[in-house]
């Protein structure tokens, strides 16, 4: 029994074969599973397509699509086949959705079969891993029922069509679409919506029950703005514009970002919103550890918390209290993404450095937040 027939007894494994064995444009015996096969299976793209009138006939599209999924099963190690109303597509991972024969027309249809192919290959690992597309999508969807509707759960899904409990139906096209290429943030205010408007939820107790994990997120600015078409992301511009402050709900290493209706509803404004999240960093700062790195110029402090809360100590006015025995009364502080939190005695020499420290960091961060440097008082925190 080939690893084809062990990965797949049925319509998927019957496909592949019949293509190896009888099409003039399979790739040859044996067909090897992982990175060989995917060459092998690029290399018969690449050939197929410059075949003459046109390379889209059926048997090819439907026996390359079969090994490409079969491929993509094998290597992910937790999928299926999946048929509804005449469409097949692949299940990759707990949710992720790809349809490999559409993936092996665009190949062939593309000017570099083999290129357009290793895309597909990207997007199917991205959608498996629950990085992107539909997969993205059911990740944060799962996130959000369990934290905001522990009575509703998936019970089915289809590519974009999800089956809850109570028979509820939802569409993830739009979302999907209307997030495609944004940040997670995006998703979850879509996916917050399309929760807020189940039926038998409990409209305006949202905010009571996360009251005790709200804190708040720096972000750069116009991050809000950048969001605005998938919903109103509850956050306010400080320091003159310097930075962002969004509020987020964080359960353990899980986080989402609030949304302005979220606040509206609950009749709370962002201010006092603020102030909460505010108190509880600070409760949840009793343990925030702090390391000294000593450079020839003088100390630089960095914070190790790793919660994902360390830029937002910043916002802290115990920070002062804190570090000035260390930095001297006034001191320099750089929050160059939501994990980093720097701090020196301002001095030129540890300006500088700080300065090219953030720039770097800030440039290659996942979740960039600014380079700027800001000047920390007892009394007052101000862009530097």
């Amino acid at each position: 029994m080939s690893w084809l027939d062990r990965l797949d007894p049925g319509p998927l494994a019957t496909a592949a074969h019949r293509f190896l064995d009888a099409h003039p444009g399979a790739p040859r015996r044996p067909f090897d599973r992982g990175a060989a096969g995917l060459r092998a299976l690029g290399d018969a793209l690449e050939a197929w397509a410059d075949e003459e009138p046109s390379p889209l006939d059926d048997g090819f599209v439907e026996g390359a699509g079969a090994l490409l999924a079969l491929l993509l099963l094998d290597h992910v190690g937790e999928g299926a086949h999946a048929a509804r109303e005449g469409a097949h597509r692949v299940r990759l991972g707990r949710d992720g959705w790809f349809d490999p024969f559409g993936a092996v027309e665009a190949a062939l249809d593309d000017d570099d079969p083999r290129a357009a192919l290793a895309l597909a290959v990207a997007r199917a690992e991205a959608e498996a891993a629950g990085r992107a597309g539909v997969g993205r999508a059911m990740r944060i969807l799962r996130e959000a029922l369990a934290r905001e509707r522990p009575d509703v759960s998936v019970e089915a899904s289809f590519e974009l069509t999800v089956q809850l409990s109570g028979e509820i139906e939802l569409d993830l096209g739009r979302t999907v679409r209307a997030t495609e290429g944004e940040p997670d943030a995006a998703v979850e205010l879509a996916v917050a919506k399309l929760v807020a408007m189940l039926p038998g939820g409990a409209a305006g107790a949202t905010f009571a029950d996360v009251r005790a994990s709200l804190y708040p997120r720096l972000t750069a600015p116009g991050f809000a703005a950048s969001l605005a078409e998938h919903g109103r992301l509850a956050a306010a511009a400080r320091l003159g514009g310097a930075l962002e402050v969004a509020l987020v709900v964080a359960h353990g290493d899980r986080s989402r970002y609030v949304g302005a209706l979220e606040l509206e509803r609950a009749g709370v404004g962002f201010d006092e919103a603020l102030a909460i999240a505010l108190q509880n960093l600070a409760g949840r700062s009793r343990d925030a550890r702090f390391g000294r790195v000593d450079t020839p110029d003088g100390p630089l402090v960095v914070a190790r918390t790793g919660d994902g809360l360390d830029a937002a100590r910043l916002l802290l006015p115990t920070l002062h209290a804190v570090l000035a025995p260390e930095l001297g009364d006034a001191f320099l502080a750089a929050v160059p993404h939501r994990d980093a939190l720097y701090a020196c005695a301002e001095t030129p020499a540890l300006r500088a450095a700080l300065t090219a420290r953030a720039a770097d960091d800030a440039a290659r961060a996942p979740h960039a937040i600014s380079a700027r440097l800001f000047r920390v008082r007892a009394d007052r925190l101000a862009p530097a």
